[in-house]
């Protein structure tokens, strides 16, 4: 299927489209939490960013559908400003049940428009796989209940299909204009990844400090995440939830191609020198020395 083609605006608008699922947050199978869990939940200091971050985004999306001219491509952003709008209201009713301290983080209104648009749906690319690696990571070390964090799950093939919308929709617009060489669009894609980038780190800067838990397990857990473990764990989990959709469709690249690169960086590092290996001759010796004391006796 060609790139900008008619055929290629049916399938990425009508993908998203039927992979919508309606639902009510406060209908979600929500677990009680006590303890520890509660405790590393209320923890985590995003939460009042990643809430207005959702509820800017939702006014934003909703708003610019409405000044799209196609038909199909207006209903589409429609359907996603829908789903931005309850992630918002999601998050707020995490934390309502939860009873986490996340007071109200002011942040001024996107402009609207196409370029704003572009800004915001590479920024959706960027949070996505690092959110992929994050919740992945939390299922395998165990760090929060797995009834909670498939709710988050479903939430994160939300993102998945929005950022394969965005991906497909930018590229149909490049063809269109003429400017969908791979260079062209790669010099582009990773302009627009800056400023997004640019804009996330001055929207945090009000976060407050990780509060000091007495958990440690979980400072255990944390401590041993590596670098090349998060970066492995994202790719893999990117590739499970990008598989999820439609093989025909674009799929994003830069983020994937910039951990994969710096994945083959670190591997390339000398081993760090305060790591203390065993032996590969300590199991034999010990084996050997078994057997010399069965023939003793």
């Amino acid at each position: 299927m060609r790139v900008g083609t008619p055929e290629h605006r049916e399938l990425f608008c009508r993908t998203f489209i039927e992979t919508h699922v309606a639902f009510e947050p406060e209908e979600l199978p929500w677990p009680d939490l006590q303890g520890v869990d509660l405790a590393r939940l209320r923890a985590f200091p995003f939460w009042r960013y990643a809430r207005s971050i959702e509820q800017r985004a939702g006014r934003m999306v909703t708003a610019f559908a409405k000044t799209i001219e196609d038909p199909l491509i207006r209903e589409t952003v429609a359907v996603q400003g829908t789903e931005e709008t309850r992630h918002g209201r999601l998050m707020e009713h995490v934390i309502e049940r939860y009873g986490i301290d996340a007071p109200p983080l002011d942040i001024a209104d996107a402009p609207i428009s196409p370029e704003e648009f572009r800004v915001f749906g590479f920024g959706e690319c960027t949070d996505s796989f690092v959110g992929f690696g994050a919740i992945a990571l939390a299922r395998e070390k165990k760090i929060l209940p797995d009834s909670l964090l498939s709710i988050f799950d479903g939430v994160m093939f939300e993102e998945t299909r929005h950022v394969v919308f965005f991906i497909n929709w930018w590229r149909y617009e490049q063809a269109r204009a003429g400017r969908d060489n791979f260079f062209t669009r790669t010099a582009t894609a990773l302009g627009y990844h800056g400023r997004a980038a640019l804009g996330t780190i001055t929207g945090a800067t009000d976060l407050p400090p990780m509060p000091e838990l007495d958990d440690p397990d979980l400072k255990e857990i944390v401590a041993g995440i590596t670098p090349l473990m998060f970066i492995e764990t994202a790719l893999a989990e990117n590739r499970r939830m990008m598989s999820r959709l439609d093989r025909r469709l674009i799929k994003p690249t830069v983020m994937p191609a910039i951990a994969t690169a710096l994945l083959l960086g670190i591997r390339m590092l000398p081993p760090r020198k305060d790591v203390v290996k065993t032996p590969a001759l300590a199991p034999v010796a010990q084996d050997a020395e078994a057997v010399r004391s069965r023939n003793a006796a």
